[in-house]
């Protein structure tokens, strides 16, 4: 009982804070979030007085405000005055929409206003205002520039599509915006090993392409970068792997004596009255371990510079390592007296490491994982 006293006082709240939302709005001055509330209200109670109230008074608050708006827009000097009248036009017409696909409130509001008129007006004559800024910021001949340069274009073209020549301005901008980035190939530099890091190299190159997604950042492969003839990036990713080992070898032997845990069954004697029992007792075993650790560790630099000038961006040096191991052994004595782990272990006989290029790839992953975050928290910012 109580519980469904708590649920009913729960609904009740719920219902009286929906009624009270379009109300509240009001009283803040938020017009239009008024009318956008009594209006979702009366589609689910057409007859709730409190919404039908709100919605009269709101409605002409809200045209008048965001009419007021445009006007002041309008006798500004703003370059985009009529780019940012189209923001209160969608206003008016929302409302307009809203109003007209709800017929509790169309009852109320006989003389709604739509706006559609206006705010295609208002795109005709946003389109050049963007283009003929979109061609200033252009003419500056930054990077930052053409990516405002691009953005006003792009919006010149969605308020009338094909606007003059605003889509091959678009691709203007976009190429003087794009930030180029060159990956370079991975050496891998030693004597005494025959390695390759195309692997590695691989999934760097993977990882940025799909996870490190910016508007105006492109990446190349050298082969690629030679392909669109592109002989001048803006920047280059180099990495080298330094001071790296790869299958240096430690063995250890460990010999103890172990003893079973529990007494076990050992024998068995004959009482004076001639009855057999068994005789247990706790069982010894000499237990040799030989266990090899084959380690393979090494550091990868990271370099990112300007191409034009040679100035450094990022420099660091990333490490990591694999250590590869296997346990064998034998005993003398009572196999009773080891452990399952340490029987296990004796009956395993000596394995060879994997392949050099396979340790080289393993202590590569965790450089792999610090490599990718360093390389996305870098051109997050571009």
């Amino acid at each position: 009982m109580t519980k469904l006293i708590y649920t009913s006082i729960i609904i009740l709240a719920l219902i009286s804070s929906a009624c009270s939302s379009g109300e509240k709005a009001l009283q803040k001055g938020n017009y239009y979030t008024a009318v956008l509330k009594s209006v979702d209200r009366l589609r689910s109670n057409p007859n709730k007085k409190k919404a039908q109230q709100t919605l009269l008074e709101s409605y002409p608050l809200a045209l008048d405000w965001s009419k007021r708006e445009i006007t002041a827009l309008l006798n500004s000097p703003d370059p985009l005055k009529n780019t940012k009248s189209i923001g209160q036009y969608q206003i008016l017409n929302r409302m307009y929409n809203e109003i007209n696909r709800c017929p509790a409130a169309l009852r109320l509001l006989s003389n709604v206003q739509s706006f559609r008129a206006e705010e295609d007006m208002a795109k005709q004559l946003a389109a050049p205002e963007c283009y003929n800024l979109g061609v200033i910021e252009l003419a500056k001949g930054t990077r930052n520039t053409a990516k405002l340069a691009y953005n006003h274009f792009s919006r010149a073209n969605q308020f009338v599509p094909n606007f003059k020549d605003a889509l091959a301005k678009m691709d203007e901008a976009y190429e003087m915006a794009t930030l180029k980035v060159i990956i370079e190939h991975i050496p891998v530099n030693s004597v005494k090993y025959s390695l390759s890091a195309e692997f590695f190299q691989d999934q760097v190159t993977q990882y940025i392409t799909n996870n490190i997604k910016r508007q105006f950042v492109r990446f190349y492969t050298p082969k690629q970068a030679e392909m669109e003839g592109l002989e001048y990036p803006d920047q280059v990713i180099a990495m080298r792997f330094e001071d790296f080992v790869v299958g240096e070898t430690h063995d250890t032997d460990i010999e103890k004596e172990v003893i079973s845990v529990d007494s076990v069954e050992v024998g068995s004697t004959k009482l004076k009255n001639g009855e057999t029992i068994k005789v247990f007792n706790k069982v010894k075993a000499k237990l040799h371990v030989h266990k090899r650790e084959v380690i393979s560790k090494g550091l990868l630099s990271l370099q990112i510079e300007e191409f034009a000038n040679r100035r450094i961006l990022n420099n660091k040096q990333l490490g990591g390592e694999y250590v590869w191991f296997s346990k064998w052994g034998h005993f003398n004595g009572d196999e009773r007296a080891l452990t399952k782990e340490e029987l296990k272990i004796c009956k395993r006989e000596p394995v060879l490491p994997p392949a050099k290029q396979d340790l080289f790839v393993e202590f590569t992953k965790p450089i792999f994982t610090q490599l990718t975050d360093e390389l996305r928290r870098f051109y997050n910012r571009y």
